[in-house]
């Protein structure tokens, strides 16, 4: 299982590109996700979003977001990967702290709200699918977890790794950066297989990039 999150599709897309044929699910959170579920049709509201824009690649090529996002989607499909998108949210109508959210009873967000964490039925979704795994990789939390009222859906994913990697020897790696701190933050850091330091470096080997110092050692022992 791979868990992707953060703001952006096109930070994550060669992460996306390189494990779709390596992973047997993806659960998506975080920002990303509303630009994957605004693609397959549903309403956002002022939920942040790649929706519209572009992005040039190291080839000085320009790809459209939305284009992006559907070939993902129908590709995952192709290769019988289960792509978990949310199925309900936590919002607010600014992003901000808040002692009374708005949770959603669907996909869908509300005109005037923009959803900042995933909601309570998408956490019982994604929990299932990561006590039912055997290695979990995660990069990029679920929503703004250094606000408390939109901590619970990064929390929640960093306590079921926790668990299963205690209870039944769980293979689980946190790739580092945000997520590792929200990790730090949940109190289950320590509780998993391995979290990167490396942040940006472990996203680029997980892109299946060659890092120089592994790639020194690679050379030194062949």
């Amino acid at each position: 299982v791979a868990i992707v999150g953060g703001a952006k599709v096109s930070d994550k897309i060669l992460l996306l590109e390189h494990i779709i044929q390596q992973i047997d699910s993806l659960v998506v959170g975080g920002a990303m996700a509303y630009t994957f579920l605004k693609a397959a049709g549903f309403q956002i509201s002022n939920s942040f979003h790649e929706s519209g824009q572009s992005f040039g690649d190291k080839y000085g090529e320009r790809h459209n977001i939305d284009d992006l996002a559907r070939r993902f989607l129908i590709r995952a499909r192709a290769c019988n990967v289960e792509v978990l998108l949310p199925v309900d949210h936590v919002c607010h109508t600014s992003c901000a702290a808040t002692n009374a959210p708005l949770i959603t009873e669907t996909p869908d967000v509300p005109e005037g709200y923009m959803a900042l964490d995933i909601g309570p039925r998408t956490i019982q979704l994604y929990q299932k699918c990561i006590s039912q795994c055997q290695t979990a990789v995660w990069s990029g939390p679920m929503g703004v977890y250094e606000i408390p009222t939109y901590s619970t859906g990064s929390f929640s994913i960093a306590k079921a790794l926790g668990d299963a990697t205690q209870e039944r020897g769980l293979l689980s790696i946190i790739g580092g950066g945000a997520s590792a701190d929200a990790a730090e933050l949940s109190g289950h850091a320590t509780r998993v297989s391995h979290v990167s330091s490396g942040g940006g470096a472990s996203l680029d080997l997980l892109e299946g990039k060659v890092l120089p110092g592994i790639d020194a050692l690679d050379d030194k022992y062949a």
